[in-house]
């Protein structure tokens, strides 16, 4: 599908182990398979991480060993290495948790080694880049796509978040996750005439209804971001998930 002298690559993110929809992943897996893109990225919140999170248990929400939750991240992101030569992993603010768990007790601190997203998800991966969440030495998490894209959890939260990304990014296009919502901001770039920045939401992975509650309708939608990154521009297309399958810009469609 990628033209010759273009890279291809797949971003996803808020799969909320173990609170993902199990449909969404075996079609975003699929469409992995079939691209077998040149880089897959992560965009945070791979695990949900309800074990060190300050708020309590929804009532009739069954709390899962956190090693399980491990297992299941693990096999998912073995299954996308076999078919990208490289794998990024943006911490989301839930893996983070883990950090602010071991900041507050004594037991944490003991612990986080063993328990870390960033060594139980990422260490002996080859091509595996991991981006922690929080800023220790002053600088900005991110991971840059290329020379024009980067890419973060999430900066903001707000109603018209994506459009807030674009404003902070400061004249470089953005994807991100955090929302679970797929959206999309498009300008022109005024410091180069003719090209243009985006900032674009990934969508999530996990279940579309909130564990905390369905008292309305949330904006939640299943999707994962196609890229192709040329020398001199780039083409992102929001992919949105219905039900058990996708449609790809070329008019295949994907199954689970």
């Amino acid at each position: 599908m990628a033209k010759v002298g273009s890279k291809t690559v797949l971003a996803f993110g808020d799969v909320h182990i173990p609170y993902q929809n199990g449909r969404a992943v075996e079609v975003f897996c699929r469409a992995a398979e079939r691209i077998r893109p040149d880089m897959i990225i992560c965009l945070g919140d791979l695990l949900d991480c309800g074990q060190f999170s300050i708020h309590p248990l929804t009532h009739g929400v069954p709390e899962t060993d956190y090693e399980d939750d491990l297992r299941q991240a693990n096999r998912l992101l073995d299954r996308l290495q076999k078919v990208s030569s490289r794998l990024v992993i943006v911490e989301g603010n839930h893996e983070y948790r883990l950090d602010r768990w071991a900041a507050a007790t004594a037991e944490g601190r003991g612990a986080y080694s063993m328990l870390a997203p960033r060594v139980r998800l990422a260490k002996g991966r080859a091509a595996c880049d991991y981006v922690r969440y929080g800023s220790a030495d002053g600088r900005y998490p991110h991971h840059r796509v290329n020379s024009r894209i980067i890419a973060v959890h999430g900066w903001s939260y707000a109603r018209h978040a994506t459009k807030n990304h674009l404003q902070i990014s400061q004249g470089k296009s953005v994807i991100h996750g955090h929302t679970h919502r797929a959206d999309a901001c498009i300008i022109q770039n005024i410091w180069s005439p003719g090209a243009v920045i985006q900032a674009r939401s990934c969508g999530c992975l996990c279940k579309p209804v909130p564990l905390y509650g369905a008292g309305r309708p949330v904006e939640w939608v299943n999707a994962f971001i196609l890229g192709y990154l040329g020398r001199r521009s780039d083409t992102l297309y929001t992919i949105p998930i219905m039900e058990d399958r996708c449609i790809l810009p070329d008019g295949a469609e994907v199954t689970a």
